[in-house]
């Protein structure tokens, strides 16, 4: 694993393991600060030649409407020009994280979302996607 960007909110690593980029949030985001990790996740994810995308929103809070949209519009399109082929998204049972996931999936990622709860279980998957 190794460490790509350090941030106070949240961390960007990359998963050789899995080739995957990380998207860990530490505590609750601001529309900059998700909007700095997103465009340099999907750099990374060129740079690195990554297919998959791990992204743990359980600390991450309520991301608004138009952040969203930008997500759907430009970083999910982008990110999958780029080779992009599976993401594990890795929450807790709340209703607006739920409502939020689905719309990006029903948007922008249909047919390459999947829902963990636990790190270690989006692992497995990325890896066994790695054989196919």
């Amino acid at each position: 694993m190794k460490l790509l960007l350090e941030h106070d909110k949240a961390d960007l690593r990359f998963n050789e393991e899995t080739n995957s980029i990380e998207l860990i949030w530490k505590k609750y985001q601001d529309d900059a600060t998700y909007r700095l990790m997103f465009t340099k996740g999907v750099e990374f994810l060129k740079e690195y030649g990554a297919t998959g995308w791990l992204s743990d929103i359980r600390k991450e809070g309520i991301v608004g409407p138009a952040t969203s949209a930008w997500m759907q519009k430009e970083i999910l399109p982008k990110a999958i020009s780029y080779g992009l082929k599976r993401v594990a998204i890795i929450m807790d049972a709340d209703v607006f994280k739920e409502f939020y996931v689905k719309n990006i999936e029903r948007n922008a990622a249909q047919g390459i979302m999947k829902y963990f709860d636990s790190v270690e279980t989006a692992h497995k998957w990325l890896k066994s996607e790695q054989v196919n």
